[in-house]
């Protein structure tokens, strides 16, 4: 009879929400709710393999399939899709290759562009390193909503958990 491993994280090590590694710690894949007490808001985090090195804190990516091995789920460039995209942000400086918590829902500091305001619900279009303004309604193309305006290149997000939106061209 053939039996199934069941990967139940129960625990980690709070650095490794903070840090990456060139080995993988957990399975890939792995997903996680953390409830900070300094947040009102739940931060959602998914395990993945780094396509790229991501130097700035907060840089959207999207998360998707990979083609085998030990990275089944990775990120890569964000690009035009019609539905669907799952976006996460890195919550420190990743070395391309490496793997770490994406975080994919609650509240980060992401990389913004100018002119986003308080309030203005964010979304990222292909190529893109950073969120921009999507307006004051919520559309197919909101991750979320800024809960500060543009200020040195960045803003604080509030992630909608479990959304997953277009990206346009």
């Amino acid at each position: 009879m053939a039996t199934n491993a069941i990967y139940n994280i129960n625990s980690i090590d709070a650095g490794d929400l903070t840090s990456s590694s060139a080995t993988m710690k957990y399975p890939v894949g792995s997903s996680l709710v953390i409830k900070e007490a300094a947040k009102a808001q739940p931060s959602g985090f998914i395990y993945v393999k780094a396509h790229a090195g991501f130097a700035t804190v907060g840089t959207p990516f999207e998360i998707t399939a990979g083609s085998g091995g030990d990275a089944e789920v990775i990120t890569k460039a964000i690009a035009t899709l019609a539905s669907g995209a799952q976006v996460g942000f890195n919550t420190h400086a990743v070395t391309s290759g490496e793997y770490f918590f994406a975080q994919v829902s609650g509240v980060l500091t992401a990389a913004a562009k100018a002119g986003i305001t308080a309030g203005d619900f964010v979304k990222v279009d292909n190529t893109e390193t950073d969120v921009e303004t999507d307006g004051t309604t919520l559309t197919v193309n909101s991750i979320g909503m800024a809960k500060t305006s543009t200020a040195s290149s960045a803003i604080s997000l509030a992630i909608i958990p479990g959304r997953t939106v277009t990206i346009s061209a």
